[in-house]
């Protein structure tokens, strides 16, 4: 998540998902000098019944990767109107949530798996009064420090205290040796 605004009264955060923008950008562009190169070099290969079907279905997958899934996210948290503003916005959809400031109770890293050590997925989670929790997600390139950080922002902005990561618990186990003492 990239800081557009940070005043005392403002906070606003945006992320857009550019790794996978240009992860299957590249995919559909490769997809298609691969029919380039078909239709040059080996237009017998068009004769195959899969192979059509097959790039049509990569350009498909591409298209409504692009057209769908990548949504561009926008957090505004404003004292002045007391307000907390999501906004969701695709190519073809846009969705926005507001609550006021006062109905969100924590700002918290939850670890999307059993497993809460440091490798561990975590996401952003806005926890409200109703008990709906309200996702942010930046990514799953980002590090946990990075979400770490951006939770800490948040929190201080809305005058709560940071969060730190637990220390990892490790169960340990002594093995005993059951040969005979002499």
């Amino acid at each position: 998540m990239v800081i557009l605004e940070k005043t005392p009264t403002q906070l606003k955060l945006r992320h857009r998902p550019y790794f996978l923008w240009i992860a299957t950008g590249s995919w559909l562009f490769g997809i298609l000098i691969l029919i380039l190169l078909i239709t040059i070099q080996f237009s017998w290969l068009l004769y195959l019944w899969w192979l059509p079907v097959f790039l049509i279905l990569n350009i498909l997958i591409c298209i409504s990767l692009l057209l769908f899934t990548q949504q561009v996210i926008n957090c505004h948290f404003d004292k002045e109107n007391y307000l907390f503003i999501l906004r969701k916005q695709g190519f073809l959809t846009k969705k926005i949530l507001w609550h006021p400031l006062a109905d969100i109770l924590d700002i918290k890293l939850k670890s999307t798996s059993w497993n809460h050590d440091k490798n561990a997925n975590y996401q952003i989670v806005i926890v409200l009064k109703s008990g709906k929790d309200l996702i942010l997600n930046v990514g799953q390139d980002s590090g946990i420090d990075n979400k770490l950080e951006i939770v800490n922002l948040i929190r201080k902005f809305l005058g709560m205290p940071t969060q730190t990561l637990q220390k990892d618990s490790i169960m340990k186990i002594k093995l005993y040796d059951n040969t005979p003492e002499s």
